[in-house]
C-alpha cells in the first residue's frame, strides 16, 4: 500500500579563504511525497563492467542520495542501465550526489576502474 511522507532538507556551507575571507550560504526545503511505494537504502558493491542496482524502476521519479565510500576509484550514477548513457552523475571518492529524477528508469552504479562500495538512499515519488 501506498504511503504518504514528508520530505525536509536543510544545508549549510561556510567557505573559508587564507586571507580571512568567509562566505556562508544555507537553505532548505520542503517536499510533500504522496503514494511511495519504493524505499531503498544501504550499501552496494558496484563493480566494474556490470550495473549495481540502485532502485528499480520508479512510477514517475524519486528523490536519491549516493555517495562513493571508496579511496582511490570513481563511480558513475545512471538513469538506466549504463550503457544507454543515460549518465546522472561521476563521484570522486569520497563525493555524494542528492538530487532528485523525474523518470522511470532503474538508477544503477558502476565502478570506473575498481569495484567501489556505494553508500544510497532512494524514494520513490509520484509528485
Amino acid at each position: 500500500m501506498a504511503q504518504n511522507y514528508t520530505f525536509n532538507a536543510s544545508l549549510s556551507m561556510t567557505a573559508n579563504s587564507a586571507t580571512g575571507y568567509t562566505q556562508t550560504q544555507s537553505g532548505s526545503f520542503t517536499l510533500p511525497i504522496v503514494g511511495v511505494d519504493q524505499i531503498a537504502s544501504g550499501r552496494i558493491d558496484c563493480a566494474t563492467g556490470s550495473d549495481a542496482t540502485i532502485m528499480a524502476a520508479p512510477g514517475v521519479g524519486r528523490i536519491i542520495y549516493v555517495k562513493n565510500m571508496d579511496d582511490t576509484s570513481s563511480l558513475e550514477i545512471y538513469e538506466g542501465a549504463s550503457t544507454d548513457n543515460d549518465l546522472i552523475g561521476v563521484l570522486k571518492p569520497g563525493e555524494f550526489l542528492f538530487t532528485i529524477i523525474r523518470g522511470t528508469g532503474t538508477t544503477t552504479a558502476r565502478g570506473t576502474s575498481n569495484a567501489v562500495t556505494a553508500e544510497y538512499f532512494a524514494v520513490e515519488i509520484e509528485v
